[in-house]
Parts: C-alpha cells; structure tokens; sequence
C-alpha cells in the first residue's frame, strides 16, 4: 500500500515536469523558426502591397483612356470626318471612342496603308483575321486564315451563323471588313465582348493582338488622343447662308481654273471643290432640304462625268452637288438634314481617285463653294 502511495505520488510529480519539459520545447522549437515566419510574412505582405499597386497604377493607367474629350494632339493626328464613326460605335457598344480610334492608328495609321492585308493575312481598316470576322465555326488553319468567297465573308447571316464579329453598321446588307464603318463598329464589337465594356481594357486589347507591345502601343495613344475639347471637331458648323463644310478633310482641288486632271489640258474650269475621302466614307448634307436626283450621270457609262451623284435642293434658288461617290444613301424626294448621310465616298465617273466633288449652285448657276461653307 505504502509502495503503491510513494509510486503514485512519483508519477503525479512526473507529469507536470513532462508537460512543462513538452512545452518548453514547442516553445524553443517556435521560437527557433519565428525568425523566418517572420520574414516570410513581411515578404507576403510586400507582394501583396506590390500586387495592389500594380492593379493601383493599371486603373489610373485605364481612367486616363475613358476620357470622352478629344486632346490637341488627337485633333492634329485623326482625320476629324472618323471622329462621329469611332463616336457612334463607342456608343453603341459601350467602348472608349479615342480607343477605337488608337486601333485604327496603329493597325493602319487611319486607313493610309494602300495595300490593307498583313502579312499575316489580316484584313481591312482594323485588320481583322477572316475568322474572327465571320467565326471561327467556319474552319480554317489555327492562325485565323481561311479561304472564304467575299460574298459569304461579308454576309451578316453567316457571321451569325458561324459567331464571328463582323458588323453590317451602315445597314447595305453587307458586313465588309473594307467598309470603314463596318471595320470600326467590328472593332468595338469585339474590344466589348472581351472586357472593354466592363472597363478591362488591357485585357480586350491584348485579346485583339496576344502581344505586350501591341497592348502599350495602343493604350498610349489612347492617352494622347484624350481629354481635350471632343466638340471642337465633331460639331458641324454652318458658313454663309447656313451651308456645312461637308468634309473636315484636305481640298485636293478648289473652284476656277486647273490642270485637267484626266486629260493633262490646261485651263479647264473646275465647277466645284474636291475633298480628300476613303472609299466607303460617309458624306453628309451640307445643308436641310430635299433630294431631287439620285443616280448616275449615264447609267450606260458609269465613267462618264459625275458618276454616281446626288443633287439636294435647299430653297432660295440653292442646290448642291455630291458627285463621284460609290453609294447613294437617299432616294429623290427624301428630305435630309444638315450632317445627314446623302451617301458615300467614291471614284465613279471621271474620276482618278476616291474623293468628294462637291458644288453649290445659285438661281442656276455654279459658284465657288468655299466662302459659303468657311473655306474663304
């Protein structure tokens, strides 16, 4: 009994001293590797600091892009007659216009390569591989590239069908990579569908050409195409007697006397001004009133003389001309407003390259247009 006492009180007294000998090894075990715990949270917690200033620095990098007001360089650098294109598109597909814009400048420097086919086989104003435009359902090689007939490219019920992005924008029933509207509302189409629309545009960007450099090149000149006044060039301002400046692009060639440019003769009377304009622009009214003609000069010769062209009546003995152009928009009789599209750029008739003929008359007669839309 005594032994069995002596022998439990040994063990009682052992215990704790086990307890405490377990504990003071977990403690000098912990405090052994608290140095490099330590360390590795200070390491955790400078990744994550460097993590959200990254993510800090991309979002003020993409608040600088969502500006809506044009900057004085973009003004300087886009053709001002794309500026209500990329606008329209932006709106309608919730994307940042000047980054419709920035695409457009690096993908063909605003449609001035004369040849728009990569080497890679992009195509048109916003290069788009031939299966991104009318889907990859359509089968092809792993690059994008495909052999596809125009006439199936272009058709909006097999970019449908096969679920590309190709956009009919100007309603002719064709969805034409070559059409520079069609060309930029695709581009939005797609830059939505892939984050833009949700304010993630590296992402979009980067998903419309997988290169870093392409992502930098195009975000910066969104940034520079930014934050100044956007109506300054989007706005159309009426000159004498109410009449707009049709295109805000060069004059080719002014009213009076020249060089014919077909023939090479000197001295022929040029009745009108020439505006500089892609294939497949919009042109605009230059003023209310009411189609009156609407065709070709010589539907038997479509090289002869104005080409395809359309003449508005605006009231108080004046009527003005747009001739050469690839696409009447309006029919005789319709009424249009100023900045309304009446059709589209073209080089029909006797014409040596795509551009606007533009004329006013007055009682009858040709008079030079440019005092009465600001030119002078």
């Amino acid at each position: 009994m005594g032994d069995s006492a002596d022998l439990l009180l040994e063990e009682s007294i052992e215990e704790p001293v086990k307890k405490k000998s377990k504990k003071k090894y977990i403690i000098l075990g912990f405090l052994s590797l608290s140095p490099f715990i330590f360390i590795a949270i200070i390491l955790m917690g400078f990744a994550l600091m460097f993590l959200l200033m990254i993510g800090g620095v991309q979002e003020k990098e993409e608040e600088g892009i969502i500006g809506g007001n044009i900057s004085e360089i973009g003004e300087k650098e886009i053709p001002a007659e794309y500026i209500p294109i990329y606008q329209a598109a932006a709106k309608k597909y919730g994307v940042p216009w000047n980054l419709l814009a920035a695409h457009h400048r690096v993908e063909t420097r605003f449609s001035t390569i004369k040849k728009m086919v990569s080497p890679v086989g992009a195509v048109g104003h916003m290069q788009f591989m031939v299966l991104t435009w009318i889907g990859w359902g359509y089968g092809g090689d792993r690059l994008g590239n495909a052999n596809i007939p125009k006439e199936i490219l272009t058709d909006p019920k097999m970019i449908k069908k096969y679920g590309g992005y190709g956009v009919d924008a100007n309603g002719d029933g064709k969805a034409d990579p070559w059409n520079l509207e069609d060309a930029v509302f695709s581009a939005a189409n797609y830059l939505a569908k892939n984050g833009a629309a949700e304010g993630n545009l590296r992402k979009a960007v980067y998903a419309y050409n997988h290169s870093e450099q392409y992502v930098q090149e195009v975000l910066k000149f969104a940034k520079m195409y930014a934050n100044g006044d956007y109506q300054k060039v989007s706005k159309i301002t009426a000159g004498k007697s109410g009449f707009a400046r049709p295109l805000n692009t060069k004059v080719t060639s002014g009213f009076g006397r020249r060089v014919d440019p077909i023939t090479g003769a000197a001295g022929e009377f040029h009745k009108g001004i020439d505006f500089a304009c892609t294939k497949g622009q919009a042109i605009p009214a230059a003023k209310d009133g009411k189609v009156v003609y609407s065709g070709w000069q010589n539907p038997n010769n479509k090289k002869e003389g104005y080409g395809l062209f359309v003449w508005v009546d605006h009231g108080g003995g004046y009527k003005t001309t747009y001739a050469h152009m690839s696409k009447s928009s309006v029919k005789v009789g319709d009424t249009v407003k100023m900045g309304d599209k009446v059709g589209e750029c073209g080089s029909t008739g006797s014409s040596t390259g795509n551009h606007l003929h533009f004329e006013i008359f007055q009682n009858g007669n040709r008079v030079d247009p440019s005092p009465f839309v600001g030119l002078k």
